[in-house]
């Protein structure tokens, strides 16, 4: 874990000297560690998606063969066996976490209390914003990926309803994440949303076009 923090902390430092601005150098570090992870973390949607269309698939088989045990049994074990296939997939958020982690701890850690022509309004990345913009913008982006499932095209599936208790307390928790959070945090944060929006739109045009092959 030091390894990591130490790399992420001299990456900082190197683009902050190259931009001048510690708000731009986050989001840079940011969108550079995503990249990173996007292999990683496109092959977990794939496979997320794999079992959502497996557990289907065994709930159909239940009801087709609810009266014929020894045949149902046969059925489940290939299946089964794929979705063991597609679980190994989850460990990639096991390998994401320390890195995600590192460059958290980089950003609470920084010792210079500068502002940011990011969020001009706030006069040090380590102050709260007093406005309660940068944290209300966190939120309506957050909310976006969620969003997408009722968007017609990106819809993956006909049977997804409106959930709006999920969206509420979304908004809920990012807002009580954000609301005394240091802007340089706010930054990451929004930076990573964003990125995962444009992710989860890119994956879905994928799967749909994959779907129509």
């Amino acid at each position: 874990m030091s390894i990591i923090y130490n790399v992420l902390t001299e990456l900082l430092n190197s683009i902050f000297n190259l931009v001048g601005d510690f708000g731009i150098a986050i989001i840079i570090v940011t969108v550079l560690v995503k990249l990173i992870l996007l292999p990683m973390s496109i092959k977990q949607k794939v496979n997320m998606e794999e079992q959502k269309k497996l557990s289907e698939n065994i709930a159909k088989l239940k009801e087709k063969y609810k009266d014929n045990k020894e045949q149902l049994d046969k059925e489940l074990q290939v299946h089964y066996k794929e979705a063991s296939k597609s679980m190994k997939g989850c460990l990639t958020t096991l390998i994401q976490l320390p890195i995600i982690m590192g460059l958290y701890r980089v950003i609470i850690s920084m010792p210079i209390e500068v502002g940011t022509i990011i969020i001009p309004w706030v006069y040090s990345i380590k102050a709260v914003d007093s406005y309660y913009i940068a944290p209300i913008i966190y939120v309506l982006i957050s909310l976006m990926p969620q969003l997408l499932n009722y968007v017609g095209y990106f819809k993956l599936s006909s049977k997804v309803a409106i959930n709006k208790v999920s969206i509420i307390s979304t908004a809920i928790v990012s807002l009580l994440i954000s609301f005394k959070m240091p802007v340089a945090l706010i930054i990451y944060f929004i930076t990573n949303s964003i990125f995962s929006v444009i992710e989860e739109i890119i994956f879905r045009i994928y799967m749909k076009n994959k779907a129509t092959i």
